[in-house]
């Protein structure tokens, strides 16, 4: 699904280097984040990175992600924004933010920011850290849902989306935070050439049909035989 493009391609809204906004939720790996960080600068994009309060509470690393990015991170209207973004990048993000931006909730700068955004029609891209069994209740999938039907792109399940499981890190080492989908869902949406091609389907045929077809081959084979025996 492509990013608010619907019927007409995605337009940029700079001229230079494509300005990305990165949401950071209070997700766990947000520790982690370094990692994103690398994978979008390593394009050319430039980066303002938005911290929501829990995101800071559980311990982001804010002057780490100020150095990669050259830029301070905003946590309210007193550090201004440097540019218009030409796309938004929510991850990690949270169950909560996820229902905030569905049901328009502005509570705190990152949720404003978000819900201006759905509203101004700018891709946006969303990768989720929420376990299997946040799925299992019907109503972050509702929320889901609605988010996509409003243009937002919600990277969870096929095709292109991480699979949740109700894995914890007390049992063990979780697997690596899957950070390249963000990244390359946000590059379709800025630019379509960036999108995966897919071979299409092969569509199946009617039974009836193939036996029809099958039929005419073994009659023309048998009248090619009687043929060649009278000659």
């Amino acid at each position: 699904m492509a990013c608010f493009t619907r019927s007409t391609p995605p337009v940029r809204l700079n001229s230079g280097p494509v300005e990305i906004l990165l949401v950071i939720c209070g997700a766990g790996p947000l520790r982690d984040v370094s990692t994103l960080l690398d994978q979008v600068l390593h394009r050319g994009w430039k980066v303002q990175a938005i911290a929501t309060p829990a995101a800071v509470e559980i311990g982001l690393d804010v002057q780490a992600v100020e150095r990669q990015t050259g830029r301070r991170v905003v946590t309210s209207t007193a550090i201004p924004r440097t540019a218009t973004p030409d796309g938004i990048m929510v991850a990690p993000a949270t169950a909560n933010t996820l229902a905030k931006l569905a049901l328009g909730i502005r509570d705190t700068y990152a949720a404003a920011v978000l819900a201006q955004a759905v509203a101004a029609r700018i891709p946006m891209v969303i990768l989720p850290s929420i376990k299997k069994v946040d799925l299992d209740n019907r109503v972050l999938p509702t929320h889901i849902k609605n988010l996509r039907r409003d243009g937002v792109q919600v990277l969870i399940g096929e095709p292109d989306g991480l699979e949740p499981t109700n894995a914890s890190s007390k049992d063990g080492p979780l697997p690596s935070f899957p950070w390249h989908l963000a990244v390359s869902a946000m590059a379709a949406c800025i630019d379509p050439a960036e999108a995966k091609i897919r071979p299409p389907r092969r569509s199946k045929l009617p039974k009836s049909f193939v036996v029809t077809i099958s039929l005419a081959i073994l009659t023309m084979a048998i009248v090619v035989a009687q043929t060649r025996k009278r000659g």
